[in-house]
This record gives C-alpha cells, structure tokens and sequence, in this order.
C-alpha cells in the first residue's frame, strides 16, 4: 500500500489463484522453461569481424558529384586549424589503425585550440546549465558566441597547465566565487541582462531526472551508493514473434534502490518518471538536454508508484526515529532541503499532517521547488 492506493503485484494475483491453479501454473512454467532451454541451446551465436587491411580511396568529388572524382585525399587535419600541423604523414594506402591513431593525437595535441576549449566549456555547462558557449557541440560560424572569451581562453590554458586534470577544473569551478554566488534576483541586473549570460547571480537549474530519483531514494534512507557492479531493470522483458517488449514494474527490491545511472536502458524501452522529466533517449547523442514544464511532471511527483513508495518509505522512516509531528517535520526539511525547518514550515505541515498523513506530506515535499531546483 502506498500513499492511500495499492499496488498489486504478481504475488498479489498468485495468492488469489486456488491450489490447482497454482499447480497447473507451475507446471507450465515448467514447461515453458524447458521449451526455451532447448530453443537458446540450438542457436549458435556467429561473430565475424573484418579488419581491413587497406583504407578504401577516398576522392574529391567536383561539386560533390560521383562522376566526377579529383585528386586522391591523404588523411589530414584540418587545415583551417593553423597551430596543428594538418599533414599526418600517411599516405593513401596507410592502414586504418594508424589513421585512426594520427586522428586522435591531431585531436588532443596542447597545440589545438579547440580540444581544451570544448572540454572546457561542456565541464562548464554541466556545473551553470549553460556553458560559456551555449552551443557545447558547435564552436563553428552556425554556433553560439563566447560571453566570456577570455575567461574560456584561460581556464583552457589551466586546465592543461595542471596535465588536464579534470578534478582540478571541476574544484577550480565550484569553488569560485562565481558559482557560489546566491540566486536572489535582483531588478537592475535583470532588467540588463535577463537571461543572466553575464553571471551576474547563480541561475536556479531543475535537477535532472536521474538525480531527482536518486534523491528521493537519498531522503528515503534507501539509496545503494555504491560504485560499479551490475544494474538494476525496472522493467520485464518478454519476447513475441521475434521482438523484443518491456513492461514497467514496480521498484520494491533493494537491488532495485541504485543510482538511476546503474538502471539498465534497452531501446524501446519506457523510463517512465524520468522520460517525464527530459531525459533524453540514450542511444541518441545529446549535447544538451531539454528542460520543459508540462502538468505531467506535476502528475508524477503526486501520483507515480516509485513516488508513492518512497513517500512510504520515507515516513517510516521519519515515523521510527520521531513520534512528535513537529521533530519529524524537522527531519524531513533537513533531508529534503538541506537547512533547518523554520516556524513557517511548521506552521503549515502539521496542520496537512493530521488531516492527510505523513506521507501524503512527504509527497508534497517531493513536488516542492525547493527540492526540485538548485540554487
């Protein structure tokens, strides 16, 4: 039961069968069990794999056209980038190991200006919702422009002055005073420059939804941290007629209380709570993701059965630690928020507690903005 509503599982239907019932069940599994065995046991997986020995030859093309080919290409750089030497010594027969190998070192030699810019401003980007150039996969003419050119020049030069380290960028970042700036509006700055590409205050960014989860779990005191080792499935997968198909089920399991970055995402497969709140496709590249407001995200925060779970979870846990309303209020705003409740927040939850529950007031938290949003 969770939240007011229950949630009825397999083991839920299996009780409900008579004794027969259960037998024939058992016994078809059986049967469906051994039939797949024979089935995965007479198919023989085959890899080829084909290296070439020789890269194709590639020619210019007059206007892009097949029927007119021009001079043989060599593999090169860019030319355009003049601080790298685009020749890459390779002939047109070269193999493609040594392509592929030359490729890499053109992309990371000190002397690109663009490899530690883009690195750069994506670590930024992930840290302020924006990087410095808006567009992280596009430096080019069709791409945003630097709001701060100097300021991704140099972080640029530190990063590989400290052997490109990205712990040290990413402490360099948020322990500047920059990203520790409050949120608080203020009239004259906005007035200038709304959309804050100047930085001028700490722009509030929405959590992702793979951290919102990972937070409820966090609050709920149910969160498995630890690094590496196998995923977790939310979903049952179930083949018919050569396709693949998969049906959400209910996260009850202790194996199941993983970072969200452990979840196991196969292609057509529906992420429910975190497809709600944009996060992207995974076999699909997304240099930035979307952000969008829409009822549904409301919907879910009050009524997903993830939610309704944690909302148990997470008054039991207020509930065994605390028997007076107002020290379990207390708990669950230094949980959620990260600060000390105040006498407003009290004055509203224990009202809403004793006329809905603890956990329905849990429920309202996980909606909150100040849970959603950094600030």
């Amino acid at each position: 039961k969770a939240g007011g509503l229950r949630i009825i599982t397999e083991e839920d239907l299996v009780a409900q069968l008579t004794p027969k019932q259960r037998e024939d069940r058992v016994r078809l599994y059986r049967q469906i069990n051994q039939a797949q065995a024979t089935l995965d046991g007479s198919k023989r997986a085959k890899l080829w794999t084909v290296t070439p020995i020789r890269a194709a030859t590639v020619k210019v093309l007059g206007r892009g056209d097949v029927r007119k080919e021009g001079d043989v290409v060599t593999p090169r750089g860019l030319s355009a980038i003049q601080t790298v030497k685009a020749d890459f010594g390779l002939g047109p027969d070269s193999a493609d190991r040594d392509r592929r190998l030359k490729l890499a070192q053109w992309i990371t030699d000190p002397q690109n200006p663009l490899f530690s810019r883009v690195i750069v401003n994506r670590v930024w980007h992930y840290h302020f919702g924006a990087g410095i150039v808006s567009t992280p996969n596009d430096f080019g003419f069709n791409g945003g422009k630097p709001t701060h050119p100097l300021l991704l020049d140099w972080l640029a030069a530190d990063l590989q002055a400290n052997g490109w380290s990205l712990k040290h960028l990413h402490r360099l970042i948020v322990t500047s005073a920059t990203y520790r700036q409050a949120s608080k509006m203020n009239p004259q700055a906005a007035a200038v420059d709304a959309d804050n590409r100047l930085l001028w205050r700490k722009s509030p960014t929405r959590l992702e939804g793979e951290a919102l989860r990972d937070s409820m779990l966090a609050i709920a005191g149910k969160l498995d941290a630890t690094i590496g080792g196998k995923g977790y499935r939310d979903m049952r997968e179930y083949k018919f007629k050569g396709s693949h198909f998969y049906d959400p089920i209910p996260q009850t399991q202790a194996e199941q209380f993983r970072r969200t970055i452990y979840r196991f995402s196969p292609r057509g497969a529906k992420r429910t709570m975190l497809d709600t709140f944009d996060c992207p496709d995974p076999s699909a590249l997304t240099p930035k993701r979307a952000e969008t407001t829409t009822p549904l995200q409301s919907l879910a925060l009050m009524n997903n059965d993830f939610v309704l779970l944690m909302a148990d979870a997470v008054a039991a846990r207020l509930e065994r630690n605390h028997t007076a309303a107002d020290a379990q209020v207390r708990q669950l705003i230094r949980l959620a928020y990260g600060r000390e409740a105040d006498r407003q927040d009290i004055g509203l939850a224990i009202p809403f507690i004793q006329e809905h529950g603890l956990a329905a007031y849990c429920r309202v938290v996980f909606n909150s903005n100040e849970l959603l949003y950094v600030r």
